[in-house]
C-alpha cells in the first residue's frame, strides 16, 4: 500500500507541474481568475502575501510558501481563496491532513468554491477508500465550472482508479479537445487501457507520451513493461514459426 501511495504522489506532482505551467490555475495567472471564485476579496496586504506564496510555490519552496499563505489567511480570515492556496501549499508539502483542513475551511466560507472542491477531490483520489467522495466533489465542482480542465482531468483519474474505462476516457478526451496534447494525458489514457487488458493501444499511448516528453519516467517504465510482455513475445515467436523463409512443398512421387 505504501508503494502505491508513493506512486500516486509521483503522478500527481507530475500533473500539478503541468497544471501550474499551462492551465491558468497556477501562480502566474491565479489572482485574476481565482479571485472571481471567492465571495470575499483579499485585503491588499493579504494579496501581497498570496502573490509571494504563489511565486515560492512555483520555485518549489513549499515550506516558505505555506508561511506566506498562512499570513494571508491571518490577514483575511474570511477569504476562501486564501485557504484554498494554503491547502495547495500543504498539498505540495505532502501534508495531507493540513491540506484537507484548509480546503474544508475554504468550502465552509464559500460552499461553491469549485477550486477547493477540485483540490479536495484530488486529495481524496490518493485514497482508494475515498474515491466516491472524490467523485462527488469533482462533479459538484464541474456543475459550477463545466469547462474546468483540472477538474475534468482529476475526474478522469478517479474514474480510471475505479476501473470505469469509458467514463475516464470521456473526461480525458474532453481535456484533449480543449487543451491539446500533453504527455501526461497520454500516459493516463495508456494506464486506463492497460488496466482493462487493452495492451496494444496502451503501449501506443505510452509511446506517444514519450514523443511529447522523452523524460517522463512513468511512461518510460510503462512502455518497457509492455514491450517486455511475455505474451507479446510468444505471439511474435508463433508468428515467425507460421511464416518460414521458404515454403516447403510435399515431394511429388515420380510417375510410374
Amino acid at each position: 500500500m505504501i508503494v502505491k501511495q508513493k506512486a500516486c504522489w509521483g503522478i500527481w506532482f507530475l500533473a500539478l507541474t503541468l497544471i501550474l505551467a499551462g492551465w491558468g490555475c497556477g501562480p502566474s495567472s491565479a489572482p485574476s481568475k481565482t479571485e472571481k471564485a471567492s465571495k470575499v476579496s483579499l485585503s491588499p496586504q493579504a494579496k501581497e502575501h498570496l502573490h509571494q506564496g504563489q511565486k515560492l510555490l512555483a520555485e518549489k519552496k513549499f515550506a516558505e510558501a505555506v508561511k506566506e499563505f498562512q499570513e494571508a489567511t491571518r490577514l483575511s480570515p474570511d477569504s476562501a481563496l486564501a485557504y484554498y492556496w494554503l491547502g495547495r501549499g500543504y498539498f505540495y508539502r505532502q501534508d495531507k491532513e493540513q491540506a484537507e483542513k484548509a480546503f474544508q475551511q475554504a468550502l465552509q466560507l464559500d460552499p461553491k468554491h469549485y477550486l477547493s472542491m477540485i483540490s479536495l477531490g484530488r486529495l481524496y483520489s490518493l485514497d482508494l477508500k475515498k474515491l466516491d467522495q472524490a467523485e462527488k466533489l469533482l462533479l459538484q465542482a464541474l456543475d459550477e465550472s463545466p469547462d474546468n480542465l483540472e477538474g475534468r482531468f482529476v475526474l478522469g483519474v478517479v474514474y480510471g482508479l475505479k476501473r470505469n474505462k469509458q467514463k475516464a476516457l470521456n473526461e480525458f478526451n474532453f481535456t484533449f479537445a480543449k487543451e491539446g496534447e500533453l504527455a501526461l494525458y497520454h500516459f493516463e489514457i495508456g494506464r486506463i487501457l492497460e488496466s482493462t487488458g487493452d495492451k496494444k493501444p496502451a503501449l501506443a499511448h505510452y509511446r506517444r507520451a514519450l514523443v511529447l516528453n522523452p523524460k517522463l519516467a512513468v511512461a518510460q517504465e510503462a512502455a518497457k513493461r509492455l514491450e517486455a510482455d511475455p505474451g507479446k513475445k510468444a505471439a511474435s515467436k508463433a508468428q515467425s514459426v507460421r511464416k518460414p523463409g521458404k515454403t516447403q512443398r510435399p515431394e511429388k512421387k515420380p510417375a510410374s
